[in-house]
C-alpha cells in the first residue's frame, strides 16, 4: 500500500517546527489556580482545548455520530438512532507535564489521526488565558477512497470570563483534505459552565467556498462529568471529527445539510502515575 506523498518540503518544515515548539515549550512547569477553568477537560466536542490532562493520565474517548438526519428519520426510527453511524475511538497519554500523545480513528474513510499536543500557557485567576499547540498526521486508509496522508498544525487559545464563559479558537492548517490542498480555517468555540460538572458547548467551523452551496459546520453538546467519566449528548450538521475532515468544509462531498444529526461522546480517564 502506497501513501500519497505528503506535500511540499516547506509545508513539512512548518509542521515540524510547530511540533518541535510544542515539545520544547510544553514541558515548562506552570501552575493554574484550581478554581479557574477553560473547559471540563482537554477537549471540547471535537476540537481540542489548549490544556492537556495531568501527567500520567491515560484517557480513552468514543465518539458516535448517527448517519441519518433527525428530520428525515422522524420518530419511527427515533430521529436517526436506528441508522448507522460515524464511530471513532481514540486514546491519549500525558507522559510529561503539559505534553500529550494522541491517537484517534474514525470508521468513515478509515481515518487515523496521530498528534502531539502541548500546553504552553495555563490560566490563572489574574489571567484566565490558555494557549496550546497541536500538530500531527491524518491518514485516510479506506478502500473506497484515495489512500492519502496529510500533515496538520493547530494553535489553540481560550479565554474564560468570570470563571463561567469560555471563548476559544483553533486556527488550523491542513496539508490536504479529500478534495483540497493547503487549507486554512479557524474553528470557534463557546462554552458555558453551568455547574462544576456540567458544561454546554457550541462549536462552529466557517464554510469554505470550494463546495457550492456549502454551509458552516455547527454543533451543540451538553456534557456531564462524574468522577473520571464524561458523557456528552451532541447535535450538529456534520459528522466530521478529525482535523482533515472538518477544516475544509468538504466532508462527504460538502457540508450542505442544515438538518440536525444526533450523537454522543463518552470519555474515561485513568491515573497511571506512580503512587505518591
Amino acid at each position: 500500500m502506497r501513501l500519497t506523498r505528503i506535500g511540499s518540503r516547506s509545508s513539512r518544515r512548518v509542521v515540524f517546527i510547530a511540533v518541535l515548539s510544542v515539545a520544547v515549550l510544553g514541558i515548562e512547569k506552570t501552575r493554574a489556580d484550581e478554581d479557574v477553568t477553560t473547559t471540563v477537560s482537554d477537549r471540547f466536542s471535537q476540537t481540542s482545548t489548549p490544556l492537556t490532562n495531568d501527567q500520567g493520565t491515560f484517557e480513552a474517548v468514543f465518539t458516535h455520530r448517527f448517519n441519518q438526519a433527525a428530520k428525515d428519520a422522524g420518530g419511527g426510527t427515533l430521529w436517526g438512532l436506528d441508522s448507522g453511524a460515524a464511530i471513532g475511538i481514540g486514546v491519549n497519554y500525558v507522559f510529561v507535564r503539559n505534553l500529550a500523545v494522541e491517537v484517534y480513528r474514525v470508521n468513515n474513510y478509515a481515518d487515523y489521526e496521530f498528534a502531539l499536543k502541548g500546553t504552553l500557557v495555563r490560566p490563572t485567576a489574574s489571567l484566565p488565558l490558555a494557549l496550546g499547540a497541536r500538530g500531527g498526521l491524518n491518514w485516510r486508509t479506506a478502500s473506497y477512497a484515495p489512500k492519502e496522508a496529510s500533515a496538520f498544525g493547530q494553535v489553540l487559545v481560550s479565554y474564560t470570563i468570570a470563571n463561567r464563559v469560555t471563548l476559544a479558537a483553533a486556527p488550523s492548517y491542513v496539508e490536504n483534505t479529500q478534495f483540497q490542498r493547503d487549507v486554512f480555517n479557524v474553528p470557534a468555540i463557546l462554552q458555558l459552565r453551568i455547574t462544576k460538572s456540567i458544561a454546554l458547548t457550541g462549536e462552529f467551523v466557517p464554510k469554505k467556498d470550494f463546495v457550492p452551496g456549502s454551509v458552516g459546520q455547527w454543533s451543540v453538546a451538553i456534557e456531564k462529568q462524574v468522577f473520571n467519566h464524561r458523557f456528552a449528548l451532541w447535535m450538529g450538521n456534520s459528522q466530521a471529527s478529525t482535523v482533515d475532515q472538518y477544516i475544509g468544509g468538504d466532508y462527504g462531498g460538502g457540508v450542505t445539510d442544515r438538518n440536525m444529526k444526533i450523537g454522543f461522546n463518552l470519555v474515561r480517564a485513568w491515573d497511571l502515575s506512580a503512587a505518591k
